[in-house]
This record gives C-alpha cells, structure tokens and sequence, in this order.
C-alpha cells in the first residue's frame, strides 16, 4: 500500500466496474483521485465511499464525446488537488443492435462508438498532457479491449476502435516519453462488471469460461490492480506497451479446450 502516495489521479468511467474498481485500488495506494462519470450521482457515491475508507476524491460529471467536458474534467482536477500524474482513460462502449458486421453496419453508430471509444482517450490525453508535464511528468492508462486483438462476427467499430486505442498509446508513449510521460494500454477479455452479468448471454459467457485458461473469468479488479501498477514507479520503464489481461484467452490454441488430455 501507499504506492501512489501524492500522487493525483483522474478515472473516467469511474461510476461502476473497471473504473469504479480501479479508482479505489489507486485511492487505497495513497491517490488522490478524481471520478469522472456521465453518471454523476453514481460519481460521487464512489468519491464517498473512498473518503469514507480514509482516501481522497472528488466527483465530477463527464461527458467523454465532448471536449470541453473533457477539459474541464483535467481542469477540475488541477483546481482540487494543483496537479496531475495518472490518468485511466477508461470510458467506452458499443450500441450491439446497430454495431453488426461490415455490411449491415449502422454508420452513425460508427461515428459515435469512435467519438466514445477513441477520440474520448485522445481528448484525455491532448488536455491531460501538459498538466502532467507541468507536474513532474505521468503515467497514462487506456483501456482497450480483446475485441481490438483480433476479429470478430460484429461490435466492428468497437474492435476497430479499441485497435486505435493501441496505437493511440503508442503514439503517445513516442511523442512524450522524453517528457518523462508513459502510456500504456490494457486490453482485457470478459471482465464481470454489471453490465456484462446483465446483458451477455450465457451462451456466450460459457463460451469464454470454455477457452480460459484460469478457472474464472476476470474482475474488474483484476484490471484496477493492473492499472495500479501501471502508473506506480514500479512500471517506470514501461511504456508504449498493450497488456493482455485475459486470464490465458489467447496464449492457446482453440483445440486446447476440447482436448481430452
């Protein structure tokens, strides 16, 4: 613990799952954290709940498809706590009626799921930059996706969005590293938050349980644990990098989970 001491963070997405994981795993670190959601009440029942375990935060409503929102999220941090050295980009999501392959893909849907997916992480990264380098330098987390690593039936934007999330951080990681900023992605598989114990079917989610390799499928604590480390010290000398989080999905081939050895 204390890994994180002085240091102030921002988590988008931070409301439920993923982000609400993560923002107190760095919180509990010794991190000052700022939870950024479309859905503020959900926000600021987060902050409170990290003060009340003894951390610090404050909430602060986001809308990630606009810019000023995005800046003024970076803003609000650098007013409430003067600077900024971790930032989890980490809001996403697809629309899976209109989300299809290729050719019956909506093309509104496109355009919005790379507005949410994409260009909400390289809006936090062009307004959370300076600040960072203003404070000594950062550590900058986004979070991709298994869908980005390889093909699939549908959800094409999201997984070519997820894709750019990837590249985006390695541009990043080129353009500001001598600035002494990191940035690095995670890419995790099925990861149990609510809306995937609500909405995937259980066909599906047997499907993954079949070809991974661990006897679980992931938490989102499993992914906040990983971003902590990511913007520790103790990752100092890695950046530009994607790390697969999915509990062995794709180390193996597919025979491997009908073998009968």
């Amino acid at each position: 613990m204390g890994r994180l001491n002085s240091k102030v963070a921002i988590v988008t997405g931070a409301a439920s799952g993923i982000g609400q994981a993560t923002a107190k795993i760095l919180a509990a670190e010794g991190a000052k954290v700022v939870v950024a959601d479309f859905n503020l009440e959900g926000a600021r029942a987060v902050a409170a709940a990290i003060k009340a375990a003894g951390g610090e935060a404050a909430a602060i409503a986001l809308d990630a498809t606009s810019a000023e929102s995005v800046r003024a999220m970076v803003e609000f941090a650098h007013a409430e706590y003067g600077a900024l050295h971790i930032l989890h980009n980490n809001v996403g999501g697809t629309d899976v009626t209109k989300d299809l392959a290729v050719v019956d893909l909506d093309l509104d849907c496109w355009d919005k799921v790379f507005a949410l997916c994409l260009k909400s992480v390289l809006m936090g990264c062009k307004f959370a930059i300076p600040l960072m380098i203003k404070s000594g330098g950062g550590s900058i987390i986004n979070t991709a996706s298994m869908s980005g690593t390889a093909g699939d039936l549908a959800n094409t934007a999201y997984g070519v969005a997820k894709t750019g999330v990837m590249s985006l951080s390695k541009y990043v990681a080129t353009q500001y590293g001598a600035q002494n900023i990191r940035c690095n992605a995670v890419a995790p598989s099925v990861v149990m938050t609510p809306a995937v114990e609500q909405f995937m079917p259980e066909p599906m989610l047997n499907s993954f349980k079949k070809h991974t390799l661990l006897p679980r499928l992931g938490k989102p604590e499993d992914i906040g644990h990983l971003v902590a480390f990511l913007a520790s010290d103790e990752a100092g000398y890695i950046t530009g990098q994607t790390i697969e989080a999915d509990g062995g999905l794709r180390a193996h081939l597919p025979t491997t989970a009908d073998a009968s050895y």
